[in-house]
């Protein structure tokens, strides 16, 4: 099959489970249009939460430039900055096989063709350390909510499951930055192994780029720092359009908490932008967190979703401005993507 073909194919299907998800929880009363029409009005309440995404972007453009430095690859800010905002105007405006970590990952290829799968990586390493702090906040807040998450059995779940994850990342943590773990892998003849299997120079590079951070133990500190701000502005907006609908009876350690676990699940690769996965996660999270009406729990990811992709939309003059090296940038990576 056609890879193209088969690119449109996963697009329309995700388009179609996003549309028939909105669909059911309009017409089920699941979802509000009018509560969200009415949070628009408020232009104050709107203004803030701009200012806090593009407060998130900037923070967000400043963990991956470090990451970029702390890698050894040379680069500006304003480069960098350039690129974030193009990846957000695809993850925004243009939800399908390109996105927005696809087209960062093609043009910083392009910029450090000597280097190109280090940087690359950064792009990676950037989403783990922003998942990871998202579940450490979730997990951290779960302490404080302990007697909600006993008395609810799919809350229990999640805290099982965010325990198990956290767990299993340390260990995996340990194994990738471990000096002496890697000593002890080269000891049992793990590195032999690797250069039998196909791709092994893209293997060994993707982990000698991941372990160029293990003696910059306090760099990552920095960047996890940093994605905590990332996820308190986050939580902050979700707790502000919580407030403006009137929900009183959630409180902020159960923001705290379901905030991140929702945004987990916007991440999963099923719909664009995570938008009707989203509605459901969050409606069921409030629902379980003692909400007046868990349809506000909808409302806000809904108005959320929006403002996002409004600021991301209005990248679109960075993308028109560089439209060529990105579609150069593009084509480059397709045609060499494991050279380094």
């Amino acid at each position: 099959m056609n890879s193209k073909f088969k690119d449109y194919i996963i697009t329309f299907f995700k388009v179609g489970v996003a549309v028939s998800i909105m669909y059911y929880m309009i017409t089920t009363g699941q979802l509000d249009l009018q509560q969200i029409t009415q949070i628009f009005y408020k232009k104050v309440m709107v203004l803030k939460v701009i200012l806090a995404v593009l407060m998130i972007v900037i923070l967000s453009t400043v963990r991956w430039y470090y990451l970029l430095i702390w890698q050894g690859i040379t680069t500006s800010f304003k480069a960098v900055g350039r690129i974030c905002c193009i990846g957000m105007f695809f993850n925004s405006f243009m939800p399908g096989a390109v996105g927005g970590d696809l087209v960062k990952a093609f043009y910083i290829a392009k910029d450090n063709k000597d280097r190109r799968i280090a940087a690359i990586m950064t792009i990676i390493i950037d989403r783990i350390i922003g998942f990871q702090t998202l579940m450490v906040v979730a997990f951290a807040a779960l302490l404080f909510n302990h007697k909600t998450i006993s008395s609810n059995p799919q809350l229990q779940a999640i805290a099982s499951a965010l325990g198990f994850y956290i767990l299993c990342s340390f260990i995996g943590a340990a194994c990738v930055f471990s000096i002496r773990v890697k000593r002890f892998f080269i000891l049992i003849g793990i590195k032999e192994l690797i250069y039998k299997l196909p791709k092994k120079e893209f293997l060994i590079n993707i982990y000698d780029a991941f372990h160029i951070y293990a003696n910059q133990k306090m760099n990552l500190l920095k960047a996890m720092a940093i994605t905590i701000l990332i996820d308190m502005l986050t939580i902050y907006i979700f707790y502000t359009l919580g407030r403006e609908l009137g929900e009183t009876l959630v409180s902020l350690t159960s923001y705290l908490t379901a905030v991140p676990v929702g945004l987990l699940m916007l991440s999963l690769p099923i719909a664009p932008a995570g938008v009707g996965v989203g509605q459901v996660a969050f409606y069921n999270l409030f629902l379980w967190f003692g909400a007046q009406s868990a349809s506000i729990g909808a409302t806000i990811v809904t108005v959320y979703q929006l403002i996002i992709m409004a600021v991301g939309t209005c990248f679109v003059f960075v993308y028109l401005s560089n439209r060529k090296e990105v579609k150069k940038a593009i084509i480059n990576a397709h045609e060499n993507p494991t050279s380094d």
